[in-house]
């Protein structure tokens, strides 16, 4: 059973949007925020909302099986086009190559999409270019840390260690 974002009761939750924001509302209050599940009216707050978070999981990469200690470098959408320019490889013939269409390159040369790690291992196969490092692990001080009286690691304590205080 999930948790009402809004008044913390164990209820069978629902996506609401509650004053701009995406909550999960229990039916407890599920009258104060415009349903998600269904459509909403064209033009309305809540359709723009649904519109966006569409945008954004497309926008995203959808391989699942994604290696987890490498990720992208951060310019690499100028590593492809400049990788491609001199190879002198037009856009068309790089897509036969890797198994991309020429739209799809252009955002992945503008830096709007993220090709899929398979993609990326055949351009970097293609183009002699590197897209994928390996991602440093997190500091284990800051996961290990507690707060106060065992609540576990909060903001401010993450502040804290950031600033050096006690």
């Amino acid at each position: 059973m999930s948790q009402c974002e809004m008044c913390g009761k164990a209820a069978g939750t629902r996506r609401h949007l509650v004053e701009g924001n995406v909550m999960e509302l229990g039916t407890c209050c599920a009258r104060f925020g415009t349903p998600m599940d269904a459509p909403a009216a064209t033009g309305s707050p809540a359709a723009m909302a649904q519109g966006l978070e569409r945008r954004a999981t497309r926008m995203t990469s959808k391989n699942i099986y994604q290696e987890p200690d490498l990720d992208f470098v951060e310019d690499f959408g100028r590593r492809i086009q400049v990788g491609r320019t001199n190879l002198g490889i037009t856009k068309e013939d790089l897509g036969t190559k890797v198994h991309a269409r020429v739209p799809e390159l252009n955002k992945f040369e503008a830096g709007q999409l993220r090709p899929t790690h398979q993609q990326a291992r055949a351009l970097e196969r293609e183009l002699k270019i590197t897209l994928l490092e390996a991602v440093a692990a997190a500091p284990a001080s800051a996961t290990a840390k507690k707060g106060p009286k065992g609540t576990g690691l909060t903001i401010g304590d993450i502040l804290k260690d950031a600033l050096g205080k006690e």
